[in-house]
């Protein structure tokens, strides 16, 4: 298993740590691990805190893609499970047009739902780990769609990417704050105090070309999908408008991590 150090916007090879490293569990369930990984790491170091980051993914999951590429990095479940982590972020997966219980590691991925409540201090879940972990939680009931939602769309003034084929209604709300989101796409982003965590719609993790080569990949499979809106120019080259908007959110995320971890740690002395 490998963990990826970042100090002040870069990566290194060991770890100094001091009250205000975050410990991060990322478990990426996206099909392409390591352009995940990239992505998540790029992110992280442009908040420029200092951060212990470990790769997960479920024991049970069934591998497909990029099976043996860069598995060394990763731990399973089980083997982090004693653990206790400032921060849990789950990524999305290719999953929504799948009911739960037809997911090969829906067990472990409730598992781990429920773990968290007891040994992540935070909780991050993006598109599909959010549509399901909301339900879980009951935070939210979600509603799967038979056309995708795929484009860049802005709801309260975030510029975020998505590509899901689910929605959560805004009326649908049963337990959580939403803090964005319209009646064309739902509700984007929904927190919950009590459980700590946060549930994401969107993929702010998205570089430029991410949601062109999804367009392209479900063209050559037949899929016929819309192209992405609000994010061609007039020449058909994508545009990213959503960079300041991932900054921003990820480093507001992390600072207010930093600031219960330290305020906790004073109320111990």
């Amino acid at each position: 298993m490998a963990v990826i150090y970042i100090t002040n916007g870069f990566t290194k090879n060991t770890n100094t740590s001091h009250p205000e490293t975050l410990a991060v569990l990322l478990i990426n369930l996206m099909p392409d691990r390591a352009e995940t990984e990239r992505q998540f790491v790029s992110l992280l170091k442009n908040s420029r805190r200092d951060i212990t980051l470990t790769f997960c993914l479920p024991k049970t999951h069934t591998l497909k893609n990029n099976a043996r590429e860069s598995l060394e990095k990763y731990a399973t479940f089980d083997e982090v499970s004693s653990n206790y982590y400032d921060a849990l972020i789950i990524t999305g997966a290719p999953l929504d047009r799948l009911n739960f219980t037809a997911v090969d590691y829906w067990n472990e991925f409730s598992k781990i739902i429920n773990w968290r409540k007891t040994h992540a201090n935070q909780s991050l879940f993006i598109c599909w780990s959010a549509y399901a972990a909301g339900e879980i939680d009951g935070i939210f009931k979600g509603q799967q769609l038979t056309k995708k939602i795929a484009g860049v769309y802005t709801t309260n003034n975030l510029i975020i990417p998505h590509s899901r084929y689910f929605t959560i209604p805004l009326r649908n709300s049963i337990d959580g704050k939403i803090l964005a989101g319209n009646t064309e796409i739902g509700a984007v982003l929904i927190q919950n105090e009590r459980l700590h965590s946060t549930y994401l719609t969107g993929h702010l993790e998205y570089q430029t070309d991410t949601l062109a080569q999804e367009y392209k990949r479900d063209s050559l499979a037949g899929l016929a999908p819309h192209k992405p809106n609000n994010y061609f120019d007039k020449d058909d080259i994508p545009i990213n408008t959503w960079n300041s908007t991932a900054n921003s959110f990820y480093r507001q995320w992390l600072d207010n991590i930093i600031a219960t971890k330290v305020s906790t740690a004073l109320r111990k002395e």
